[in-house]
């Protein structure tokens, strides 16, 4: 009698890291429970075919003048990125206060963000217009424990996107990030 095998789909297997696509679902301002951090936004995310939501974190430290306005930092590097990907047409202005474009003051960021581009933490997404690079994070100790990360670099789920996107992790890999 011949040995039977079930065939395997190509979507077979674990596909939760690596490049994935993924929903935004909202935005939490964390900011004023560290005081290292003048921007801390958690983002939760949904992935594609998971059950579970994980967050991207963007926080840092601003560098600032002497007499306290802001003249850059490593993080909003990182948050203008996030946002040109998104198309959010806000920021961070000289005196370290949220605001749009045409210089309106923004109280609560989260909110506008959530309201503005997510889809709401209670809603099941059915589109996944981002791309994420997730990753599990190596123990800061030997034998310690193992987390799941999502990188802050997202980009649209396209095929260009997908390709700046792998582009960008293996640089990073490749310079030990």
């Amino acid at each position: 009698m011949a040995l039977f095998k079930p065939t395997q789909s190509s979507n077979s297997g674990n596909n939760y890291y690596g490049i994935c696509d993924i929903a935004i679902l909202g935005f939490e301002d964390k900011s004023s429970q560290y005081e290292w951090a003048d921007i801390y936004l958690d983002v939760t995310i949904k992935q594609k075919g998971s059950d579970y939501t994980k967050s991207i974190r963007i926080n840092g430290s601003l560098e600032k003048e002497p007499d306290g306005s802001v003249k850059g930092g490593s993080v909003l590097n990182r948050l203008y990125h996030f946002f040109g990907v998104l198309g959010v047409k806000a920021g961070i202005n000289g005196k370290g206060d949220w605001e749009t474009e045409d210089g309106k003051p923004i109280k609560d960021i989260a909110k506008h963000l959530t309201d503005n581009y997510a889809v709401g933490l209670k809603t099941e997404p059915t589109d996944f217009p981002y791309l994420a690079y997730v990753y599990r994070e190596k123990p800061k100790q030997p034998g310690g424990k193992v987390f799941t990360r999502v990188h802050h670099k997202i980009n649209t789920n396209s095929v260009d996107g997908r390709k700046k996107l792998e582009d960008d992790m293996n640089w990073m890999r490749n310079k030990g990030y």
